[in-house]
């Protein structure tokens, strides 16, 4: 959830905001008038490019890494905007522009960044918010999507989500449990995205995000803390092709930004390469810095998953119940223990070899790359399924209510009933 403040302070995004505007990108098309220029009609089918969308959730103490993050974004492979099947890039960004002064409000912006033949990077504002509008919020991502979706037809599209996140939790619970519960409160740590206010901060819950996408992605990467659930994965099985995210905490550098639109942009995106660059940058590291889970999912492919835990729930409902959470592979600090092993979970509940074997085969279908590091923050690692769950025994009734009400994945599986 939470971007781990880790390493040195990084250096504020310096991007040249361009005067200049390619006359032969447009925007519109079936026939729009745009300054004089009237484009021909156009299907979704007979375009060739893809838009890459970088959501940049960093109102809050992710800001000066995410900021470092758009300049290595920037110092990339850029688009060349030169014709209406150039690849698009675009970039929705709320930091901070007072150091750390969340009393001083920024705008919200929306801005398409390329180059021109020449490597001259450029970037041309499309929309910016009022001052206050927050970007974590579902209608902001809402109006940013739609906007480029009708304005910008594709053949794909694609998100990548950097901020503060705790996967499928209620807003703000991770972080203030006492809210809910009147229990301890400890940690920087939030839902899905966060823009922080003098009051508190605003945040989206993991249903306000998924119904906030207006049109499928080719893969939607989540650079965010305790992304990596089945219940997150589950989602957006009608939403995303591929997702990419971390069961664990994520350092606040994230991704390798100077490399990403390598692999997100052209014919035939590859997502799974930026799980795998992910991966093999922390894996070299030494120390507390050699710490990485990360995965990638199908969540189209979940169907058969679905049936065999729906089974397997019920049939272990009460071994399940009261596992001891301390013999469980967790991917928690702090005693924030929302986010087990997956499989872990069903094999210390006391499934038998041949229900293992069924469901390893599901879990096949849809995970398509997982990996981890031996230690994850000082956290052993012995066993990784590539996905977290909840696990009731460690739960609370206000989560169990939570989960039965709010949470697809346990409409479909009952795991808590």
């Amino acid at each position: 959830m939470n971007r781990l403040h880790i390493w040195s302070f990084l250096i504020l995004l310096a991007v040249s905001v361009s005067c200049f505007k390619d006359p032969n990108f447009e925007s519109g098309f079936s026939g729009e008038d745009n300054g004089g220029r009237v484009f021909p009609e156009r299907s979704d089918s007979e375009l060739s490019r893809r838009v890459m969308i970088m959501i940049s959730a960093g109102f809050n103490t992710l800001s000066n890494y995410l900021s470092n993050d758009l300049e290595d974004l920037q110092n990339g492979e850029l688009p060349v905007g030169t014709s209406y099947s150039s690849d698009i890039l675009m970039v929705l960004s709320r930091i901070v522009t007072s150091s750390g002064q969340y009393e001083t409000p920024s705008p919200a912006v929306l801005y398409r960044l390329y180059q021109d033949f020449q490597g001259n990077v450029h970037r041309d504002t499309l929309l910016v918010w009022d001052a206050e509008t927050p970007l974590s919020r579902g209608e902001t991502i809402h109006e940013a999507l739609s906007y480029i979706q009708n304005r910008f037809p594709a053949k794909g599209y694609g998100v990548v989500f950097s901020s503060h996140a705790s996967g499928w939790l209620p807003e703000g619970y991770f972080e203030s449990p006492s809210i809910y519960e009147k229990a301890p409160s400890a940690g920087p740590f939030r839902s899905i995205g966060q823009d922080k206010t003098p009051e508190g901060s605003v945040e989206m819950e993991l249903k306000e995000f998924v119904e906030a996408i207006p049109m499928h992605l080719d893969y939607l990467l989540l650079d965010a803390c305790h992304s990596g659930c089945v219940e997150v994965a589950y989602a957006f099985r009608d939403i995303a092709d591929v997702i990419g995210f971390s069961p664990a905490e994520v350092f606040a550098n994230g991704f390798i930004y100077d490399v990403i639109t390598s692999h997100l942009l052209g014919k035939d995106p590859d997502p799974v390469a930026v799980c795998k660059d992910y991966f093999n940058f922390y894996n070299r590291q030494s120390g507390y810095n050699r710490s990485a889970t990360i995965t990638a999912v199908l969540p189209g492919k979940m169907d058969r998953l679905v049936a065999v835990c729906k089974e397997l729930f019920e049939k272990y409902r009460t071994e399940i119940r009261v596992l001891n959470g301390n013999y469980v592979q967790g991917y928690f600090r702090y005693g924030r223990h929302y986010f087990y092993d997956f499989k872990d979970i069903l094999l210390k509940a006391g499934i038998n070899s041949e229900e293992e074997a069924r469901l390893d085969d599901a879990l096949d279908e849809c995970v398509i790359y997982k990996a981890a590091t031996p230690y994850v923050l000082g956290i052993p690692i012995y066993i990784y399924s590539g996905l977290s769950m909840y696990l009731p025994s460690r739960g609370t009734a206000f989560l169990d209510n939570f989960y039965k009400t709010q949470i697809d994945w346990n409409k479909a599986t009952e795991l808590v009933k």
